[in-house]
């Protein structure tokens, strides 16, 4: 099982790293595209949808490990209150209901993404992409996401903010 483990995070700190680079290849791109406007050359026709791709890939690649490490959004103000025991059930049941939501959006967008294969549609912009491609992303994270809150429960870290602080 610790290979598998071991690949696992593998993935999860690599999709991380794609996802930051992924945000400064926007900058970038940003700052070309803006700096040729301004000194009167054509604009990049693929700057705008590029990014648009790039920040849906950067949002699902980097939510599995902001959700390892307790990045992820928490409102713990009413929860804070309520004993240790409750506050540690409750924990567990907001973490389950989550994992299951994300896990049913993965399966959406999963199935979305093999109708849009199968039909061959293509996303047309100033760029084309398969039409697959945008509902594939979302799968993918939102599943890593469902896992990752799962192994929440599983080490135990059902607690606001307790993620892998490295």
């Amino acid at each position: 099982m610790r290979p598998v483990s071991r690949t696992y995070d593998a993935l999860i700190y690599g999709l991380a790293v794609a996802a930051a680079a992924s945000l400064a290849f926007i900058t970038l791109a940003i700052v070309a595209d803006v700096m040729v406007r301004n000194l009167g050359g054509r604009p990049f026709r693929w700057t705008s949808a590029t990014v648009e791709y790039v920040l849906l890939f950067s949002t699902m690649a980097g939510s599995p490990w902001l959700v390892r490490n307790g990045g992820h959004v928490a409102i713990t103000t009413f929860i804070e209150m309520l004993p240790k025991a409750l506050h540690d059930a409750l924990g567990r049941l907001v973490i389950l209901a989550c994992a299951a939501i994300s896990g049913l959006i993965a399966w959406r967008a999963l199935a979305l993404a093999l109708e849009e294969f199968r039909s061959g549609s293509l996303d047309m912009r100033s760029i084309t992409l398969p039409g697959w491609l945008t509902y594939a992303m979302i799968g993918v994270g939102m599943a890593l996401i469902a896992l990752e809150l799962l192994r929440l429960i599983a080490v135990g870290r059902v607690r606001a903010g307790e993620g892998e602080r490295h």
